[in-house]
């Protein structure tokens, strides 16, 4: 089936694109959403795993429980719609891929022109002096105890994941970044997110505002749909890859 005309034609002729993504992609991959009915917070109050309080107050439980998600996106795999957005950047004079995701799947599919900005799964970061490392410099075991918590080695403090929890502001740079883009970009391709949260950030409203093109690609109506200007509903591991071969194929007569 092909896609809207308009569509493949607005995805050519654009220069500075903006890639927008949520959970929804890496859910096809396998990884387990938030909020969706069978997600994470249904298992895990996010009040003691997702706050710096329910850290301080247990903080070994908290660690195992994201060492198992590390390892866990550790053995999944991108899929065609993180190959997809990699090869946009490949193409678009001018592009940045603006991620609400931690973990790393963007990354081992090609996208290097991003942002994270809800932090990493692999980041470590110091509650105490800010000192952040990565996973794997410190050799951390699959299952913690209070002696084997990671410490920093600057001041000896406890580190924590370096991940954006409730109450938290998300990191300056990153969505000063995104924002730049967001108000100058010719498009922005929305790309597995409910917008319940990223509804706050403003990047597709500030996009929309200026007239420029709103794609969101979602199965399912999302808290963004009403900015959209084209509408892909179907999962972005099947969708992108046959628009793309359709924004990308020779079309003279298109």
């Amino acid at each position: 089936m092909g896609f809207d005309i308009g569509l493949v034609k607005a995805m050519r002729s654009a220069e500075k694109v903006l890639v927008f993504t949520g959970a929804g992609i890496s859910k096809e991959s396998g990884l387990p959403t938030f909020r969706d009915l069978d997600g994470i917070w249904t298992k895990y109050d996010p009040m003691t795993f997702a706050t710096l309080e329910g850290f301080i107050s247990e903080p070994v439980l908290v660690w195992n429980n994201y060492r198992m998600r590390q390892i866990q996106i550790s053995e999944t795999l991108p899929n065609p719609g993180h190959y997809t957005i990699a090869a946009m950047e490949d193409y678009y004079p001018e592009f940045l891929l603006v991620t609400q995701n931690v973990d790393d799947l963007h990354e081992r599919s090609g996208s290097t022109k991003m942002v994270k900005i809800h932090g990493d799964a692999f980041g470590v970061r110091c509650v105490d002096c800010s000192t952040k490392y990565r996973s794997n410099s410190l050799n951390l075991p699959d299952t913690f105890t209070a002696e084997t918590l990671p410490r920093c080695s600057a001041c000896n403090g406890i580190c924590r994941p370096d991940i954006v929890w409730f109450g938290e502001y998300v990191n300056e740079d990153d969505i000063n970044k995104a924002y730049d883009y967001a108000n100058t970009c010719d498009m922005v391709i929305v790309v597995g997110t409910s917008g319940e949260v990223s509804r706050g950030y403003g990047l597709v409203q500030t996009t929309a505002r200026r007239r420029k093109t709103v794609v969101e690609i979602n199965p399912n109506e999302t808290a963004l749909t009403d900015y959209a200007t084209y509408i892909v509903r179907e999962a972005s591991g099947t969708s992108l890859p046959r628009l793309w071969t359709q924004v990308t194929e020779s079309q003279p007569n298109a």
